[in-house]
């Protein structure tokens, strides 16, 4: 294969999420196959399971749909599609196993390094990292915190840094979720101007600053954008206020694609946005309000989950396609 794929102009996307409540029938362009459903109820299907209830109750599947044929493997403890252009990998990890989550942490990064060394994908876009009980602990004890360390353990100095997502889910500690996308080719990082980039933290928010950047920018045109919450500049902004912070995070939301747009010189329309509440009794409240101030057309998931700091309620990750020129 080719290490730099040739793409038509404003040939469709190489990658497509869908939500649905129905399972589908397994296709071999289908690159990963998620279920949100509350923890512990059961499935017939081979989807990768993930505790995050749905608002409205039962299962909901997350689609992704690749434009070519996959290819399937496992290599580097990661089970493994890959389609000529991208790579989607995943891994799960049982934390007891390897001391704790800081060091199942720095474990997983170990792999995935090794996976994008080797794999003919160097370059990765975009990383999940999903782990019950994201804020037990106190101080630098908490258990993102120390997530926080074990992955910089494993990074290289000035290593270029995707975008990415972590998320609680609102089980006890025992297992540590990780998937990544990755390309043959290299994309832009785009931070956003509302926000201090996350690697710049300042101490308080832990021995080391999360490794992550606000979104990826692909040669093709797509953006794929981290977790997105209420914090400018570096503080969470209307703690306790749910409704508020998803307004707050909507303009950082319209922030980051601005910068997106003026870099890539194409403007970006949403085509996947998936909401993180905090609270089940907020569910209803961010489900009518993101209708609201989101396209009506997006395909759009909300799910109940814990947020990496404790004062924030509601999270935003999402991908943006290109508008198609006239």
């Amino acid at each position: 294969m080719p290490s730099q794929p040739l793409r038509a102009v404003d040939a469709p996307p190489p990658i497509r999420i869908r939500y649905s409540t129905d399972p589908g029938i397994a296709h071999p362009q289908r690159l990963a196959h998620f279920a949100c459903r509350a923890a512990g109820a059961e499935a017939a299907d081979a989807a990768l399971p993930l505790a995050l209830p749905a608002h409205g109750g039962g299962t909901v599947w997350e689609h992704w749909d690749a434009a070519r044929p996959v290819r399937h493997s496992s290599a580097c403890g990661a089970a493994i599609a890959e389609d000529g252009e991208l790579l989607y990998a995943e891994w799960v990890l049982d934390e007891a196993a390897h001391g704790g989550i800081e060091a199942a942490a720095t474990a997983v990064y170990r792999q995935i390094a090794a996976l994008l060394a080797g794999s003919g994908y160097p370059h990765p876009v975009k990383i999940w990292h999903y782990l019950g009980a994201i804020n037990d602990g106190a101080g630098d004890d908490e258990r993102y915190r120390r997530f926080c360390v074990g992955r910089a353990a494993a990074l290289d100095p000035g290593q270029p840094l995707p975008a990415a997502t972590a998320i609680g889910l609102q089980t006890p500690p025992g297992q540590l979720t990780v998937f990544l996308l990755a390309a043959r080719v290299a994309g832009t990082r785009i931070e956003n101007p509302r926000q201090v980039p996350a690697y710049e933290y300042p101490r308080a928010y832990g021995p080391v600053s999360p490794s992550f950047s606000r979104a990826m920018l692909m040669p093709w045109g797509q953006l794929f954008v981290s977790g997105t919450a209420a914090v400018v500049g570096h503080e969470t902004r209307h703690p306790e206020n749910t409704g508020a912070q998803l307004r707050e995070l909507a303009l950082n939301l319209d922030a980051l694609i601005a910068r997106a747009e003026g870099i890539g010189g194409r403007r970006l329309q949403a085509a996947a946005l998936k909401i993180y509440v905090r609270r089940a009794g907020d569910l209803a409240e961010v489900e009518a309000l993101a209708g609201r101030l989101f396209p009506a057309e997006c395909p759009r998931l909300t799910v109940l989950a814990d947020i990496s700091r404790r004062d924030l309620l509601v999270e935003v990750e999402a991908l943006y396609d290109p508008v198609p020129r006239a």
